[in-house]
């Protein structure tokens, strides 16, 4: 009976783990619109995308096709981190609800972001900030570099797994 109920509380412990982990993927993304930055708030995949790095913002009908995640969440309709797209370019997504359009579409130097919400006007309000506050430098200006920081996700995953396997080892350990 000890081992039934040791078992159950492991699982109980993972689950609850998992659950708060989600929450925290699902949570929504904020902006910062500047001058000289676009700044990603986000719990797993920050991103301080300089304009130097910007060549153009546009307002897309639709999000193109998805091919692959690379390291990224993808629930039912919410996709957020790096992903691969159409034409094998990497892609990072801060879609609310990959259904709908308009999308954002940041085509940078080294990649595209692509960012919606679930409120096509929440949508239309951060382009048209951006498109009025960000300058778009000339194409002699820019500057590759990564903008996006993917190790936190990183961690995030590595602290679950060991997490995780903690709580199956210790009554193993306490035998």
């Amino acid at each position: 009976m000890n081992d039934l109920l040791i078992s159950i509380l492991n699982l109980v412990l993972i689950f609850g783990l998992a659950i708060v982990l989600l929450v925290l993927f699902k949570k929504r993304t904020r902006f910062e619109v500047y001058n000289d930055l676009i700044v990603a708030r986000d719990f797993a995949y920050p991103a301080n995308i300089p304009n130097y790095a910007i060549k153009s913002i546009s307002l897309i009908e639709k999000l193109p096709k998805v091919l692959m995640r690379s390291n990224g969440y993808g629930g039912l309709k919410t996709w957020k981190g790096i992903f691969r797209i159409a034409g094998g370019k990497r892609a990072v997504l801060y879609v609310e609800d990959h259904f709908k359009g308009p999308v954002i579409k940041i085509d940078t130097v080294r990649e595209n972001v692509y960012i919606n919400f679930k409120d096509k006007e929440q949508t239309q309000q951060l382009y048209d900030e951006m498109a009025k506050n960000v300058k778009i430098l000339d194409e002699k200006e820019l500057v590759d570099c990564k903008f996006v920081a993917t190790m936190r996700s990183w961690a995030i995953a590595a602290v679950f797994i060991v997490v995780t396997m903690l709580v199956l080892l210790i009554p193993v350990m306490l035998l």
